[in-house]
Parts: structure tokens; sequence; C-alpha cells
């Protein structure tokens, strides 16, 4: 099992595709000369999940163009899926070459659907069809110590890495594609009631913005296969997520769900392949240079190439929530915790003399000083003038994540 940066790969295929005119189909990757040619890139995929499913459709671009801009995405056209029935969902434009089907739509394990477009040039082209097939349900997710590898000038990095077991892949396609998306819960021990304003005139005032609980979430940009074909129907180990135990200096909770798509083998072949194109991108003169080419085809111009795929695929998830202090024991020495490692402090002169740390002996100063920037106000006793701070992380957990609550979290 490979991963690769999902967005990465497809930059690097359009800067080739700005060098090359290429020729390819889902078998071999070739490439013929040194001239741009523009090309449409299709990027779908539809799962038996209701939810409002996407397709962005742009052009190649050349090498001196960002690869994904405005100018080069592909508005106008019309968008619908069909089911081999003759039942159409249409798609509707919300940004400039993004299309979305209705929230209520998802499609039925079992069933064949193709994908078809219309520019505003009346220019058409459509996906083979492609069969929903049912993927299995996700056993069990589970963690332990990690390092990845870093190169000589860099010392390997202690982390998290999470894994999957599916006991019965047996039903249905035997190819697997997953993402996943995490959050972290950080909930800062110090509430913050005074803030330091340094305007024309500092001063100390009241602080109301609640700031204490926040959330940061991430999606996954890797491309994860798998393959049940030789494993008797189950899946094992398969390493999903590496996350550094830096990320967790902060967090409170975490919660992790990984999405398994079972997807045909044709599709599985075409991701592979772009797995192997990313292998050999070193140089234009590296073992293999080109496009992959997937299953959507002109109408109009059998000669035309399309790049990217739709994707069908059946799709189920799993969801846990953990406290980082459970991870796996060999993971948790590795935990740097911020806020256990920067404790409150409590100065009775002005802020100003705080951060110059004038309290402290002259030949100590200047490392006190640069730790003493870490830190931030947070409460104010008026009576005394005695003043609290704490470091800036664990003061203020918007400086970590956002203030909206995830709908999934508990």
């Amino acid at each position: 099992m490979n991963k690769i940066n999902v967005h990465k790969s497809l930059k690097i295929f359009l800067l080739a595709l700005a060098s090359f005119a290429l020729v390819a189909c889902v078998e071999e990757i070739e490439t013929e000369s040194f001239s741009y040619e523009k090309l449409l890139v299709v990027d779908a995929n539809i799962s038996n999940i209701t939810k409002a499913h996407q397709v962005r459709l742009f052009y190649t671009s050349p090498v001196d163009q960002e690869s994904q801009s405005e100018s080069t995405a592909l508005s106008g056209a019309s968008v619908w899926v069909e089911s081999e029935d003759g039942d159409v969902v249409n798609f509707t434009e919300r940004n400039a070459g993004t299309y979305e089907s209705p929230n209520d739509f998802g499609g039925t394990l079992g069933k064949s659907y193709a994908l078809f477009i219309v520019t505003n040039e009346g220019k058409r082209y459509q996906s083979t069809f492609e069969q929903l097939e049912e993927a299995p349900e996700i056993s069990r997710i589970y963690n332990r110590l990690g390092v990845e590898e870093a190169d000589l000038a860099t010392d390997p990095v202690p982390g998290v890495q999470f894994f999957i077991d599916v006991d019965d892949a047996s039903n249905g396609s035997q190819f697997y594609r997953y993402e996943w998306n995490d959050a972290h819960q950080i909930i800062v021990p110090y509430i913050k009631r005074y803030d330091y304003q340094r305007n024309s005139s500092p001063s100390i005032v009241p602080y109301n913005k609640d700031v204490r609980e926040c959330y940061r979430e991430q999606n996954s940009s890797q491309l994860i296969l798998a393959t049940s074909t030789i494993s008797n129907g189950q899946i094992k180990e398969l390493d999903i997520n590496f996350a550094p135990a830096s990320l967790f200096d902060l967090t409170t909770a975490y919660s992790l769900e990984i999405v398994q798509r079972a997807i045909t083998p044709e599709a599985y072949s075409y991701y592979r392949k772009i797995e192997l194109f990313n292998e050999s991108n070193g140089s234009l003169f590296d073992k293999q240079q080109g496009a992959v080419i997937g299953n959507m085809v002109s109408i109009d111009n059998p000669n035309e190439k399309v790049l990217g795929y739709f994707e069908v695929s059946g799709a189920t998830s799993k969801r846990i929530f953990i406290d980082p202090l459970d991870f796996d024991p060999e993971v948790v020495p590795y935990l740097d915790r911020t806020c256990e490692k920067y404790w409150s402090i409590q100065f009775e002169g002005s802020v100003p003399d705080f951060y110059e740390a004038t309290d402290v002996a002259e030949e100590m100063r200047g490392s006190e000083i640069a730790i003493r920037g870490l830190y931030e106000l947070y409460d104010y006793v008026e009576g005394t003038g005695e003043k609290l701070f704490a470091h800036k992380l664990c003061v203020n957990c918007t400086r970590s994540g956002g203030l909206e609550k995830p709908d999934y979290w508990q």
C-alpha cells in the first residue's frame, strides 16, 4: 500500500502537460512532443452516502500559470449523472468549475452510473458506466508509535501511526480507496478575562470573548489504496495516517474518521498508475512521463484526450474519539504538553516590566525575556495590581483552532 499527495500529484500532471503533448490510455503512459496541449480535467465521484456530491471541471494550464485558478475552471457547463435505468440527477454550478448535486442524492448499491458534460460551447463528454459496489464495515481503528524517517539533515519524527482492520472484505469489490478527516479539541486551562492593549495609551481592559474551547480540523490529501484479493477477504494493519506527536501538544481530545470506498478494478488500476507516475517524476527525463487517461471520453472527437476520473463507489465510515493520553503507551512520552511545560506566572509590576524581566537577575534576563515573549496577560486583580500571565497558546484557543464545534463532536 502506497500513499501520495493527491494535489501534488495532480499539479505534477498539469506541469508535465504544459511541456508535452501526450498520448496515453489506461494501459500505457506515453509521451510525444514538447508542446502545450489544453486538456479537460474531470475530478468527480459519487457514492451511496446521501449528501451534495461534487464534480470539478478545469483545464490544464502552461507551466507559468497557476495550475488551478479561476481562469482554468470550466464554467457554464451542463453536468448530470445518469443511472443505467435512465434516472437523471442534475448538478448545479456553485463556484467557478465546481458543480454540486442536490443534498438528498445518494447512489444505489448495485446500480451503474455515468457522468455527462456539455460545455457552453456545445462540446460533449461522457464517462463509462461504473457500478456502485458495496463497501464492508471497518472493524477496528487503532494506533501505535510511529517514526517518520527524515533526510540526513533532519531527525526522525516520532508520532502516532493509525491502522485499520477489515475482517470481512469478501463481498462486492475487493479494491478500496481511503480518506480520513480528524479534529483536535483544544480547551485551554486559563480563562482569559483581561487583555493588555499596546496602543498610544497602553492599558489593561476586560476581555469579553470566550476563547477557551476550539477545534482544529484537517482532511486527508493523500491517495490511499488497498486490495483484499490476496488476503482471504481481510485487510489487516493497513496504515492510514501518521500524525507527528507535536500536533497533540494542546489537544484535549482527538477524533478521527476514516472513509472506506469500494471502487472498481478499473478505478484501482487508474489510481495505481497515478502512484507509479508520482514515483517516477523526478525529472523530465525520468523512466515515465505523461498522463493517465481515465474513464472520460469526448463524444464528438474520439481522439481528444480527457484527464481525470468519474469514480462511483460504495462507502462506509468509522469514527473514533480518544484522549491523547490514551494513545499507545509508547507514544505518550513523546507528547510534549505545552500547558504543562509553561506554568502560569504571577507578577505585581507593570506589564512592560514583566516582558523586560526586571524582577530577574541581569545575567539571566536575556533567556527569561525570550520565554516571557511567549506569554500573555489573562487575568488581573484590580485591588492588588496582581497580574497573571500564561503561555499564549494556553490562554487563547483561537491561536490553534476555530471556535465552531463540529456537528459530529460528542
